[in-house]
C-alpha cells in the first residue's frame, strides 16, 4: 500500500556533446540545459493540475540519446518503476531518446502499464490523450527520424575526425602519455619528465632486462606509473581508481605503442554501432597509420630492438570487450588474482614481487582449494535451506495476510461516511459539539491507526512474496547441483559472485544467491 503523497512530475532533460555550446565552457552548465529547464517549467506553470505537484528533475549533460546507459534517466526509470512518479515530462522526444524501438516500448507498453503519464511538449503529445487510440505512431515516425538524424550525424562527425586525422592532427580524448598539448593545441610536444622514463624502459629492455624485474626497480625507486604521474598533474583522463603501481602489462604496453618512435596510430578500435559504448579491435589493415607523425622519444632502431627482445609470438589478436573477468580478489590490494595453469593450478597476486614489502607478496592459494571451500559452504546452505518452511508455507500466510489487507481497506472506506452522518446528528441537535467533537477525534485516531496498518500489512505481503520467490530459487539450485560430489567450472560461475583471499589463507565468499538464502533465513 502506497503511502500518501503528492502528485510527482520528473521532468527530464537532455544535452549531448554535438549540443554542447564551447563558448559557456566557465559556466556550470550550458545554455541548453537551462533553456530546456524554462522551457518545461513556462509550460508547468500554464497548467493549473501542476499546481500543487512535487516536481523532480533528472539531467543528463553530454550523454547521447542512442541508447539508455545515462545514470539521471536510469535513475528516473528505477524510480517511476517503484512508482514514485506520476508524469513525465520533456522540450521534445529526441531528448528522452533517440532509439524509436525503445522509445516506442516506453510510450506504448512500459509507461501505460506502470500509470505513468508522458508528455513531450514541442511534439504536441500527452499520453493522457491517445490512451487507447492510435496517435504513437505519429510520435513514433518521428522518433525514427531523430535516430536517422543522430546517425547520419555520428557518421559525418566521425569523417569529420577521420579527415583530422590523415592531415596529422593530434585527435585523442587524453593526451598520451610522455607528451604533452603543444602551444598551438593542436600538436604534441614531449614531456621532458614522462620521457626520460620512457627511454629508459625501452633501454632497459633492449639490454636483456625482465619486464618484471624493471618494474620491481621503478617501484623501488618511487617513480609514478603513467597514470599515476598525469592525475599528479591534474589530468584524470577520465579515471577514477589509483593505478600507482608498475608491473609488466604495463611495461609491455609501452614498449609496443610506435608513438614514442614518432608514428600516430588511430582506429585501432572502434564502436560498431552508434550510442554503443563498446569497442572492437580492428585489423591492422584498418587502422590509420600516419609516420613521422610527432617528435620520436626512441629511435626506430631502438624501438626495433627492446621489441624483438621480448617478443616470443605474434600477439594474439581478440575483442577484449568479450573476455570473461575473473572471480578471485586478493584481500590485500583488492586486485584480482591470477591463474598459474600448472599441474596443480594456483592463484597469485599481480602484485607478487612488484613491491618489496608487500603483504600480496605471500597470497598464494591453489585452485582446488577455493573449490573445496566453497562447496563445503555450499553443502553447509543445503543443510540449512532444508529446514526451513517450504515456498507454500509462505504463499498461506501471504493469503491470510491479503484477507486482512481487503478487510482493513473495507474499515478503511467506511470512515468518510461514519464521518458524514456524525456530521448530519451534530447540524440535526442529536449531539452537542463537544460530544462531536470528541466522537470526531475518535473517527479520526481509527482512521490514522487503520492505515498506518494497511501498510504494516502490505509491507509483510511484500516480505512474503519475496521469500516465497527465493525458496523457489534456492529449490532451484539444490536441485541442480544437490546430487552433485564436488565443485565443478559451471558451479563456481552460476553460484560464487566473488571470492577474496587474505595473506592468511582466509577465503571470504560472495554468493550469487546471496540475498536469496538472507531472505529465507
Amino acid at each position: 500500500m502506497k503511502k500518501h503523497r503528492k502528485h510527482c512530475i520528473a521532468v527530464y532533460i537532455r544535452l549531448s556533446m554535438e549540443d554542447l555550446d564551447l563558448s559557456s565552457g566557465e559556466k556550470d552548465e550550458s545554455f541548453s540545459i537551462a533553456n530546456q529547464r524554462n522551457y518545461i517549467m513556462a509550460y508547468l506553470k500554464q497548467k493549473e493540475e501542476f499546481r500543487d505537484a512535487k516536481i523532480r528533475e533528472f539531467v543528463d549533460d553530454g550523454h547521447s540519446g542512442t541508447n539508455f546507459q545515462r545514470p539521471a534517466v536510469q535513475e528516473m526509470l528505477q524510480l517511476s518503476r517503484q512508482g514514485e512518479i506520476d508524469c513525465i515530462v520533456v522540450k521534445d522526444l529526441s531528448r528522452f531518446g533517440r532509439n524509436y524501438l525503445e522509445v516506442g516500448d516506453y510510450l506504448e507498453q512500459i509507461f501505460p502499464f506502470l500509470g505513468i503519464r508522458f508528455i513531450s511538449i514541442n511534439d504536441g503529445y500527452d499520453s493522457r490523450e491517445f490512451s487507447g487510440q492510435t496517435g504513437g505512431m505519429d510520435i513514433a515516425f518521428k522518433n525514427f527520424i531523430y535516430e536517422m538524424y543522430s546517425r547520419d550525424l555520428s557518421e559525418k562527425v566521425k569523417s569529420g575526425v577521420t579527415t583530422c586525422m590523415k592531415r596529422g592532427e593530434y585527435h585523442s580524448g587524453c593526451m598520451v602519455y610522455g607528451y604533452e598539448k603543444a602551444e598551438d593545441g593542436r600538436g604534441m610536444a614531449v614531456d621532458p619528465a614522462a620521457a626520460a622514463v620512457i627511454r629508459r624502459i625501452f633501454q632497459e629492455i633492449a639490454g636483456g632486462k625482465r619486464a618484471n624485474l624493471l618494474a620491481r626497480e621503478l617501484n623501488e625507486e618511487g617513480i609514478p606509473t603513467r597514470l599515476a604521474y598525469k592525475q599528479g598533474k591534474g589530468e584524470q583522463c577520465g579515471r577514477h581508481y589509483q593505478a600507482n603501481i608498475w608491473n609488466h602489462d604495463k611495461i609491455h604496453s609501452i614498449i609496443h605503442n610506435r608513438v614514442y618512435q614518432g608514428d600516430m596510430v588511430y582506429r585501432k578500435s572502434v564502436r560498431t554501432k552508434v550510442g554503443c559504448s563498446r569497442k572492437t579491435r580492428q585489423p591492422e589493415d584498418k587502422w590509420i597509420v600516419l609516420p613521422d607523425h610527432h617528435e620520436a622519444i626512441v629511435s626506430k632502431e631502438l624501438f626495433r630492438k627492446a621489441n624483438d627482445s621480448i617478443r616470443t609470438g605474434e600477439t594474439p589478436k581478440y575483442d577484449r570487450c568479450g573476455l570473461e573477468r575473473g572471480r578471485i580478489f586478493c584481500g590485500c590490494c583488492g586486485n584480482r588474482l591470477e591463474l598459474r595453469r600448472t599441474k596443480n593450478p594456483y592463484y597469485l597476486c599481480k602484485r607478487k614481487d612488484l613491491l618489496k614489502i608487500s603483504r600480496c607478496n605471500i597470497i598464494r592459494i591453489e585452485k582446488a582449494a577455493i573449490e573445496k571451500a566453497a562447496w563445503t559452504v555450499w553443502q553447509e546452505h543445503e543443510r540449512v535451506f532444508e529446514s526451513l518452511p517450504e515456498s507454500g508455507f509462505h504463499q498461506e500466510k501471504q493469503k491470510k495476510m491479503q484477507k486482512q489487507e481487503t478487510a482493513l481497506q473495507q474499515k478503511l472506506s467506511r470512515i468518510p461516511a461514519d464521518k458524514m452522518k456524525l456530521y448530519e446528528s451534530f447540524r440535526a441537535g442529536r449531539m452537542t459539539k463537544d460530544m462531536f467533537l470528541r466522537e470526531k477525534e475518535l473517527l479520526n485516531r481509527q482512521e490514522e491507526e487503520t492505515r498506518k496498518s494497511l501498510e504494516d500489512i502490505a509491507l509483510q505481503i511484500t516480505r512474503q512474496e519475496s521469500k516465497a520467490k527465493s525458496y523457489d530459487k534456492l529449490s532451484e539450485l539444490v536441485g541442480k547441483y544437490g546430487g552433485a560430489d564436488a565443485a565443478t567450472d559451471e558451479f563456481m560461475k552460476e553460484m560464487v559472485e566473488k571470492v577474496v583471499v587474505y595473506e592468511d589463507r582466509r577465503i571470504e565468499i560472495v554468493w550469487r544467491y546471496g540475498d536469496e538464502f538472507g531472505d529465507c533465513v
